[in-house]
């Protein structure tokens, strides 16, 4: 039975008879079909070392990325007596609702009380939906647990203090311009809550919107 070129149209005798047409005449598609799969294979290879040998820190998330997305992630943390760790302390501008306020806030200036550490931004819509459940537990607990806003000012510190005349924010609220208190605190998302008892130990990790349930009975977990 004659065998057809598929490039040319002309036929041949016999399979050897055709291979050598192809050969001689269409040399790029004779070689090229027989390496193609070994070329796939090798792209592959070289796709997966590439993988496997990227650095950790060759992806990074900025805090103004995630805040759009924390919502659907939101979730709590407890963490196990034996893995609890003691809060690293930090030394952050204070700002309120006319601006810096001069003041420097440190986590040890409030040894022996516990502490509700709230990350946020003022440009984080899910912080913004979350800020009448955070003033309303402020009024309820702060005077038996202190509420630290820790602020990455996106928009700027002139806009932050819009957010927090506008909200009515009056309890301490911390600048956080370099990001350095959420790299300490391994906080990558806004907004994440973290309840601290007395001891300054993180207690449990509240990321995202949530019930104001949860955070209250993360609260009410410090206060014995």
């Amino acid at each position: 039975m004659a065998k057809k070129c598929r490039i040319c149209g002309k036929n041949f005798p016999t399979d050897i008879a055709l291979k050598k047409h192809l050969k001689g005449s269409h040399r790029g598609y004779y070689y090229g079909i027989r390496l193609a799969p070994v070329i796939a294979v090798i792209i592959i290879l070289l796709a997966a070392s590439f993988i496997i040998l990227l650095p950790r820190g060759a992806v990074t998330t900025t805090i103004t990325s995630v805040t759009s997305t924390t919502a659907s992630t939101a979730h709590t943390t407890q963490v196990q007596s034996s893995q609890r760790p003691f809060a690293p302390d930090f030394e952050l501008p204070e700002i309120d609702e006319l601006g810096l306020t001069g003041k420097m806030i440190r986590l040890s200036q409030f040894s022996g009380k516990p502490v509700f550490l709230e990350f946020m931004s003022p440009t984080c819509p899910h912080c913004l939906r979350m800020t009448p459940v955070v003033k309303e537990l402020e009024k309820k607990y702060g005077d038996r647990i202190v509420f630290i806003s820790i602020v990455y000012p996106s928009g700027g510190i002139e806009y932050t203090s819009k957010v927090l005349a506008e909200e009515k924010l009056d309890w301490i609220h911390a600048v956080d311009e370099k990001a350095r208190v959420f790299d300490a605190y391994d906080v990558s998302g806004t907004p994440t809550y973290i309840i601290l008892d007395g001891n300054h130990i993180e207690v449990k990790r509240i990321i995202g919107e949530n019930p104001r349930d949860t955070l209250e009975e993360a609260i009410l977990s410090v206060l014995s």
